[in-house]
């Protein structure tokens, strides 16, 4: 008999115990009712770049996706200096009007912001933003910060953000025509889109030939002499400039038709696979 009332009272002290730190792990998102307060989810791209040799503005897009009813959404821009290491005030730069459209579907909005747009209103102690993006450093950036004004007058700050990169020349969409020689399957062509993301005053990364879902990637760096010197990471080979078999080519960059001429190989089980990549400048659409 004691011992069954002893396995009683163990059995309700272990209840007990595990009702306390059940409850104890319940967090106020946990309690929330069903008619809980939602919504104002928005998406943009976290990287825009403003080319000043190509233009004095960027398009920005934004994802508003179903749910509850937004009717705008703001946009705040921040502008950050590398060179001093600072960042300006906090103004509103525009907004996106969804007028409560989104409660039926998830909608895709677009909007183009000038260079003007951008830096007015914007301060900072030792620096001064130009009236021309040609005379800004590169490597600057802007950060846009998204806002949704719900139907009932809230306003969500959304985890999204979209960084505004001063870019290089080079910087910008590519039509991307690739020539790949391997050493027992013959000759294969590949047409890609790629876009030149800006790493420094003359230096570009995009993905590395047909590859880049994993990480591969090239970065190209335009010399003076408008030769390209390259370094390619996350491949498992080493990658070597020109073609073995043709020592005549070699790596250029074109100033008349801004077209990037690319050459390259690696030394793989059977012999070499040689690339030839022509880098065309296109308009995104």
């Amino acid at each position: 008999m004691r011992l069954y009332e002893t396995k009683v009272i163990k059995g309700t002290l272990l209840l007990a115990i595990f009702a306390m730190l059940f409850s104890s792990c319940l967090k106020d998102d946990d309690l929330m009712t069903a008619d809980a307060k939602t919504g104002g989810l928005v998406e943009s791209a976290s990287l825009v770049q403003l080319v000043p040799k190509k233009s004095n503005s960027v398009d920005v897009e934004l994802k508003v996706y179903l749910g509850p009813a937004i009717q705008e959404v703001k946009v705040y821009k921040q502008f950050y200096h590398i060179a001093t290491d600072e960042a300006s005030n906090v103004e509103l730069l525009g907004s996106f009007s969804v007028s409560g459209q989104n409660l039926n579907d998830t909608l895709l909005l677009s909007q183009t912001f000038t260079w003007e747009q951008l830096k007015q209103g914007l301060t900072l102690d030792s620096y001064t933003l130009p009236d021309d993006p040609l005379n800004a450093d590169i490597g600057d950036y802007f950060m846009l910060k998204y806002v949704s004004v719900m139907d009932d007058g809230r306003e969500v700050t959304s985890n999204s953000q979209t960084k505004v990169l001063v870019a290089n020349s080079y910087a910008g969409y590519y039509l991307s025509s690739i020539t790949y020689i391997h050493p027992n399957l013959g000759t294969r062509e590949y047409q890609l889109t790629k876009e030149l993301i800006t790493e420094s005053g003359n230096t570009c990364s995009t993905n590395f030939a047909v590859w880049g879902s994993y990480g591969e990637t090239i970065y190209l760096t335009i010399n003076p002499d408008n030769s390209i010197t390259f370094n390619v990471l996350g491949f498992d080979y080493i990658v070597e400039e020109g073609d073995p078999n043709n020592p005549l080519v070699y790596s250029h960059y074109d100033p008349v038709t801004d077209i990037i001429y690319l050459n390259y190989n690696y030394m793989a089980p059977g012999g070499y696979r040689v690339f030839y990549e022509v880098l065309e400048p296109i308009t995104k659409k």
